[in-house]
Formats: structure tokens, C-alpha cells, sequence
């Protein structure tokens, strides 16, 4: 019987699917901007995770982590950095209550001649005493809607930080479930889309960091001709402004009003009130050229759209979304022209994006590819992967366990007793690291040796290749280049290689002596790539343990797990693409 759904079936489901979706959006509109925050941030958060990745060879969940320990300190800290000088502003702020009346009737019988115009205190008091008094009621009306206002905005808070942390930790997880649910025939295409918006973003984002510095050195430059003090401090208020769409700049421009109407000017002898209404005008005019003249041509020409273009975007944006809309104005404007690009090549049957430099017209560029990437080096591991593996010890080990044996499923021990010698390669390998700068890791390299033999890895002279792996090697030289990376000593590779005649496939080999950090940390794949001259991109590590797969993402790279060494299906199911067989990899490359 052919189950299989009729066009009608599939067209009706995708409404359906379509409409759900709208409800979605409809029913939950409240969660989208925190969610939209958070994609955000977890996007500026992750370079810095990937280089901390890349230089520690820790676990993704650990350096997310320590980043997120990182940013509370400097969150912690720089109140402490800031209060001396917020200090010096407020000890020359006399705030007397009982002083402010006099205040408030010198002020409504003071006149300020401005040119030809007259402002009279007289008039302005009544109007000022209003505009504090509506500004205060509701604190005072509103209290039982200000608690659950601040519940509700501790619920965001904490929804948003725990989708940033998962977003940084499984991001690579989710990129490749993405892509191994497209059609393998548009991977490339999809992968190439998704590399485009990050460029777009990334230098949006830059492009705004820019404008930060800019805005912030104007605002110092600008405040010490005025003669006004903490320049630096209100220099960092304007800088942070810049990430706070619409208000940022007004509640930058505050300090530096009261700095002004409180403690006037080292040099310019004016009246307190024209010095603050000078201030004022100047962040004014700052802003005002920031918004016009900077943002689009700083930011724009980062995203690469006309400055009118970002400026008629930032006013849709702060109109449809609000403070959120003027932010991601340019991104988003830069993302949307780059989908109308590929959706108008493909309805006029053109090639989206140009060919590989040295591709040939309707040619091929590249033999294979995993999840949509282009593979042009491939980096082996070689115990369990190239070489087979012995478990005869584990045998033994489990065998000494008797009467323990009922403990286990399926009174199977030897699973458990894979899995936690597979786990500890890791932690001794970073501790080998460590006390080798000590020169204290003899004892520890010969517990690596034991660990090793334990685990089925043959002595030199007992190398066995896995059936099938030199004919796929032979295959594999003829289009891709070749890198060995392994944990043994330099002499047990090149006497892999004698062994087996594949010095001449491997153009690149990195041993334990070559590098100072052994995997799962990421310098010897590397020292491999650098060698053999290709970005992480385009390489791809092949091996059979938990540490082969950590280097690989810690470098930036896919990984291919093979399942004829130590580690077992359960171990290695997170990898790019699984085989049973190295031998297996000529399928797929």
C-alpha cells in the first residue's frame, strides 16, 4: 500500500503549518523581543567563546561558563571603578530638602537674558512644578504594578540568560541539525546564506563599537573645551549610549547636565543654567551628526547599504518595533537585501553566489562535502582509526570484577569500563600538558602508556592497519590533502608510515613531540591546517575518540567519527557524520 501524500496532502499540511506558526507568533508576540535579545547577545558572545574554546581546549559548557563568570566580575567591578568619580560628582551636590524652597523662589524671580530673548523664572516655575509632580504620581499610585513589573523583568532576565547559555554551548548542534534537515543539493547553497549574515552582522556589530569610540572621544574632546570635569566618565556614559537605542544618548546626556549646573566650568565664567543649556546643545548637535552623518556611513558601509537607506530603516524601526527596530535596523535591512538577491537569481535560473576562485565555468569545486561545507583537507587520527584496535585488556579487566559483574546491564561491564577510560584520555592528556612544564610528567606519560595499552592501542611493532583503510587513503590522496595527528611519539608515526608506504599521502604529520597541548585541546589540528595551508573551514577531522571530536570543534571544524576503534556509538553520535569504518569515509568525500 503506497502511503506516500498527494501534492493536495502536502499543500494543505504546509497551510496548516503556515497558519500554526502565525498563531504562534500571534500568541506568544510577548516573548519574541527578549527572545531576539538573547539570539543577539549570544551572537556577540560567541567569537569570545570560540577563542576561549580554541585557546584552553576546554568544554564548550565550561568556557560559557567561565565567560559568563568573566562578565559578572567586569559587571561587579565596574561600579567599583565608576563610584569614586560618581562620588566626587555627588559630594559637591549638596541634596537639602529643606534648602530647596529658597532655591525654588530664586528661581522664579531670576530673569536669564539670552541675546535679544528674555527667559523669566517667573513663568517656567509653575510649568517645571508640574511636569515633577506628574512625574511622580505614578510612583506613587503605582506601586502594586512597579513589583510586578520588576517580577516580570527578572522572569526576561533569567529567560534570556539561560537561552544564551544554551544557544553558545549546543550552537554548533543546532547549526548542523539545521542543516542535515535541508536537501543535501541545496547545502552548499544554504551554508554559503548562512556565512553571508554572519558578515553582515559581525560587522554591523563592529561597525557599532566603532561609533562608540567615536561618539564617546567627541563627547570628551567636547567637554574638556568646556572646561567641565570627569570627561572620562561622561565619555563612557556617551560610549555606552550608543547600545541603547533612542534614550541612550539622552540618559548619557544627563550626568554631564547636572555636572554642569552644579560645579560649572574650570575656565568659562557663565551662569550655571546657560553653561547646563550649552551642554545640553552640544550633545544635542553630537547626536544629531552621530545619527545623520556617522551611522550611515560608519555602520552602513560596514553592511554595505546607501546612508539614506539605514537612516529611513532606523526611522521604520523605531516606529513598527521600538527601541529594539532601531538597533538591528541596518542588519536586518542588509539581511532581507541578501535573501531578495538569492530568491531573484534562482527565479531567473542564475547562480546565486560566484564560483571558487580557479573553479572552471559549470565545473565542480570541490569532491565532497559534510553538512554543506567544502572539504579540502582531511586530518587523521591514527590509534582506532588508521590502526586497529586490541580488547584484550578491557577483557581481563572485566573479568576481574566477578561477583560485581550483576551490577551492570546486561552483567556487561565492559561498556562502563570503555566509556570511563575513554573519558579520563582527556583530563590526563590536559595534565600531561601541565606537569610537563614542571618537567614532572614521567610518571603521568607512563600512566598515558598503561591507559593506552588498556584500551586496545598496539605497541609499535605489534601495528595493525583497520581492512580497507590503505585503499581508501590511496583514493583519498588523489583530491584532498592529508594531515596525520596523532598523541604517540614521532617515531611510532613515521614507523606507521614505513610500515604501511604512506609517507608519500600524508603531506603533513603532527605528533605528541610536535606540540606543547595534547588533545582534546585543539593546537596539534591547528599546527596540521596551518601546515598544510588551509582554513578550518575547509578541513575535516577524522577519529574515534571524545578528544578527537573536542579538538575538532574546539578548532572549528567538522568531525567525522569512525566506530572501529575505542569509542561506541553513544560516545560519538554528536559528530558532523558517523561510519562504522574509516574505510567507509570514499562514500561520502
Amino acid at each position: 500500500m503506497d502511503t506516500r501524500w498527494s501534492s493536495t496532502t502536502k499543500l494543505l499540511i504546509l497551510i496548516c503549518l503556515l497558519l500554526f506558526a502565525a498563531w504562534l507568533t500571534f500568541r506568544f508576540a510577548d516573548i519574541i523581543p527578549p527572545l531576539l535579545v538573547a539570539v543577539i547577545v549570544a551572537y556577540l558572545l560567541k567569537p569570545p567563546t570560540d577563542w576561549l574554546v580554541r585557546r584552553t581546549g576546554w568544554p564548550r559548557g565550561l568556557a560559557v561558563i567561565v565567560l559568563f563568570l568573566i562578565l559578572l566580575s567586569l559587571i561587579i567591578l565596574a561600579p567599583v571603578l565608576i563610584t569614586p568619580s560618581v562620588a566626587g560628582i555627588l559630594r559637591n551636590i549638596k541634596l537639602d530638602l529643606s534648602a530647596l524652597d529658597p532655591i525654588w523662589q530664586r528661581l522664579s524671580g531670576a530673569n536669564l537674558q539670552i541675546g535679544p530673548f528674555t527667559l523669566s523664572g517667573g513663568e517656567l516655575a509653575p510649568d517645571l512644578n508640574q511636569a515633577v509632580q506628574n512625574m511622580v504620581a505614578p510612583f506613587a499610585t503605582g506601586a502594586l504594578q512597579l513589583v510586578s513589573g520588576v517580577a516580570l523583568s527578572l522572569f526576561y532576565l533569567v529567560f534570556v540568560i539561560v537561552v544564551i547559555f544554551w544557544l553558545l554551548k549546543d550552537s554548533y548542534k543546532l547549526e548542523g541539525w539545521f542543516i542535515d534537515h535541508i536537501s543535501p543539493s541545496y547545502q552548499g547553497e544554504v551554508v554559503h546564506l548562512l556565512r553571508e549574515i554572519g558578515e553582515i552582522w559581525g560587522n554591523f556589530f563592529r561597525g557599532e563599537l566603532a561609533l562608540a569610540v567615536v561618539v564617546g572621544s567627541l563627547v570628551a574632546l567636547s567637554m574638556w573645551m568646556l572646561g567641565l570635569p570627569n570627561i572620562f566618565l561622561l565619555a563612557f556614559f556617551a560610549a555606552l549610549g550608543e547600545f541603547v537605542p533612542t534614550i541612550g544618548p539622552v540618559l548619557a546626556a544627563i550626568p554631564a547636565i547636572l555636572i554642569a549646573l552644579v560645579n560649572g566650568s574650570s575656565w568659562l565664567h557663565l551662569h550655571p543654567l546657560l553653561l547646563g543649556l550649552i551642554v545640553a546643545l552640544v550633545y544635542m548637535l553630537i547626536f544629531q551628526f552621530e545619527q545623520i552623518y556617522l551611522l550611515p556611513r560608519i555602520v552602513g558601509r560596514r553592511v554595505r547599504l546607501h546612508p539614506g537607506v539605514v537612516f529611513v530603516g532606523t526611522i521604520i524601526g523605531a516606529t513598527q518595533i521600538g527601541l529594539l527596530g532601531v538597533l538591528i535596523a541596518a542588519p536586518v535591512i542588509a539581511t532581507m537585501r541578501l535573501f531578495g538577491g538569492y530568491i531573484y537569481s534562482k527565479m531567473l535560473d542564475r547562480e546565486p553566489f560566484a564560483q571558487p576562485a580557479g573553479a572552471e565555468p559549470g565545473g565542480i569545486a570541490w569532491r565532497g562535502m559534510i553538512r554543506g561545507q567544502p572539504v579540502a583537507g582531511i586530518l587523521f587520527d591514527l590509534d582506532g582509526t588508521l590502526i586497529d584496535t586490541d580488547d584484550h585488556l578491557i577483557e581481563q579487566i572485566a573479568a576481574r570484577l566477578g561477583p560485581l559483574r550483576r551490577l551492570f546491564p546486561d552483567r556487561d561491564p565492559r561498556p562502563a569500563v570503555r566509556h570511563l577510560l575513554l573519558a579520563a584520555e582527556g583530563p590526563i592528556n590536559w595534565l600531561i600538558t601541565q606537569l610537563d612544564r614542571l618537567h614532572l610528567d614521567d610518571n603521568l606519560f607512563r600512566l598515558h602508556e598503561w591507559l593506552r595499552q588498556v584500551r586496545g592501542y598496539r605497541r609499535t611493532n605489534e601495528m595493525q592497519v583497520i581492512p580497507g583503510v590503505l585503499e581508501s587513503v590511496h583514493i583519498l590522496h588523489s583530491g584532498y590533502k592529508l594531515a596525520l595527528v596523532t598523541t604517540r611519539p614521532r617515531a611510532a608515526a613515521e614507523h606507521f608510515l614505513a610500515l604501511t608506504g604512506l609517507q608519500a599521502y600524508f603531506a603533513v604529520v603532527v605528533t605528541a613531540d610536535d606540540v606543547q597541548r595534547l588533545k582534546p585541546h585543539p593546537e596539534p589540528l591547528l599546527r596540521a591546517m596551518t601546515q598544510l595551508g588551509l582554513p578550518p573551514e575547509q578541513c575535516v577531522m577524522v577519529g574515534d575518540t571524545t578528544a578527537d571530536l573536542l579538538a575538532a570543534q574546539a578548532a572549528g571544524i567538522r568531525a567525522v567519527a569512525v566506530l572501529c576503534g575505542f569509542g561506541r556509538r553513544r560516545e560519538l553520535e554528536e559528530a558532523d557524520l558517523l561510519l562504522d569504518s574509516t574505510a567507509e569515509l570514499t562514500h561520502w568525500l
